[in-house]
């Protein structure tokens, strides 16, 4: 009994999905919705905070408050019920279930993350700033760039390793992680480290503050335009100042 159990357990499992998303508001995101069967009826709703309608109907269209930024485009002929937002904003934060004919078959819970934006020009040091309590038996930290690990801090060894495209270039402090700063040191900033960064504590069971850091990384060719725009415009002015100098004191005479 207890086999078949288990069985029609797993079953549920497989038919019903769950999914968590990390969204930077105003970035899109698309939650996945397959319905099987002839002539499926779809419908999507937000069950926390509220219960809201978000789209539902064989041709499932979007309610009006909804139809700016909230679509499914897939072929719904098809069993295509996937739910797109094109641009998340702070309050879509919640949970998201898709049903069909009636029966739930993926639940979606979104977090919106507001990131902390930090600018560098290329080979610069930059300091990405994560704070945490590491007073109880925090085991390590983890920091993502663009949803990949890029570090892992072990405080039991009290070792950091990294990735090979980083070639050692970013470091944390041992000495930080006991006051519970968690920030990421990168060593001259290249083009490619720009992305959005995530602190995660304790086996990602936690998150750092702020959430997330958004690093922009500028070449040095915009900052040498930048220079020399400065420098021509400077003998430019003083050759006008000059001029004007000249004719005055020449109507003076």
């Amino acid at each position: 009994m207890k086999s078949v159990l288990m069985s029609v357990y797993l079953l549920l499992l497989q038919c019903h999905a769950f999914i968590v998303r990390e969204i930077i508001v105003n970035e899109p995101v698309t939650f996945p919705c397959t319905c099987s069967g002839p002539c499926p009826v779809g419908r999507w709703t937000r069950f926390i905070p509220g219960n809201t309608v978000i789209a539902e109907g064989r041709m499932c269209r979007s309610e009006q408050r909804y139809q700016k930024r909230f679509a499914v485009p897939g072929d719904q002929s098809r069993g295509d019920f996937s739910l797109k937002i094109s641009s998340v904003t702070y309050n879509d934060a919640g949970s998201y279930r898709c049903s069909c004919n009636g029966e739930s078959v993926t639940e979606v819970k979104l977090k919106v993350i507001v990131p902390t934006g930090v600018k560098a020009f290329e080979g610069e040091i930059v300091t990405l700033p994560c704070y945490g309590d590491t007073r109880q038996d925090v085991k390590d930290v983890k920091w993502k760039k663009d949803g990949q690990k890029v570090l892992l801090y072990t405080h039991a060894t009290r070792s950091v390793t990294t990735d090979e495209a980083s070639e050692s270039r970013l470091m944390m402090s041992v000495e930080g992680f006991l006051d519970g700063d968690l920030s990421l040191h990168i060593g001259s900033v290249r083009l490619s480290d720009a992305g959005v960064y995530q602190c995660l504590i304790h086996d990602e069971s936690q998150d750092g503050e702020p959430r997330a850091v958004l690093l922009k990384v500028e070449g040095l060719q915009e900052l040498t335009t930048t220079n020399s725009a400065e420098v021509t415009v400077r003998p430019v002015l003083l050759g006008l100042i000059i001029a004007v100098g000249v004719i005055g004191l020449t109507f003076t005479l």
